[in-house]
């Protein structure tokens, strides 16, 4: 072997035995952020009402039986009461008076009004459920290029620097 050569080894073995490492962290600037979208769907609840038109009835008066069935049942109790003696007397009475109700409470309820109907308008409301879907943005992300390579970092905002751990070693 020369000296020469003898050199070379030499030299390549003291510079691999004293072969170094370090590592520094370097921020690539960012070449675009992207939005990432997610969908989202929300249960809105509404208020819906519309205007419904109800009959409403309305009796005349309707009390002319009661008043025929009272003052019936009084003038039978006097008409029996008029007849018959002793106990007779007692059941003629009843009997007038059970008669009279139902002859007055019959007249009586031929001369009531009819009853009459018109109309109103209520509001009537409900509460319904609408489903409605929106994107949302949920992250960013984020591209840089780092010695010719594209290099992707999702984050919750976009950013303007990527922090880049690098090692070098000779």
């Amino acid at each position: 072997m020369n000296q020469n050569s003898l050199v070379v080894v030499l030299v390549l073995m003291v510079t691999s035995l004293s072969a170094d490492n370090f590592t520094i962290t370097e921020r690539i600037k960012v070449t675009s952020s992207i939005p990432l979208y997610s969908t989202i769907t929300e249960d809105i609840p509404t208020e819906q009402c519309k205007d419904v038109k109800e009959t409403v009835t309305s009796s005349g008066s309707g009390n002319n039986d009661i008043i025929g069935a009272v003052v019936g049942g009084a003038a039978g109790g006097v008409l029996g009461n008029q007849i018959g003696g002793g106990k007779g007397k007692t059941a003629a009475t009843v009997g007038g008076t059970i008669l009279g109700v139902l002859a007055g409470q019959s007249i009586g309820s031929k001369y009531n009004t009819p009853t009459s109907s018109s109309y109103q308008v209520v509001r009537r409301c409900e509460t319904v459920h609408i489903s409605k879907t929106r994107q949302v943005v949920d992250g960013y992300t984020n591209k840089a290029i780092l010695k010719g390579k594209e290099i992707t970092v999702q984050s919750q905002q976009p950013l303007k620097e990527i922090p880049v751990t690098v090692s070098y070693s000779y």
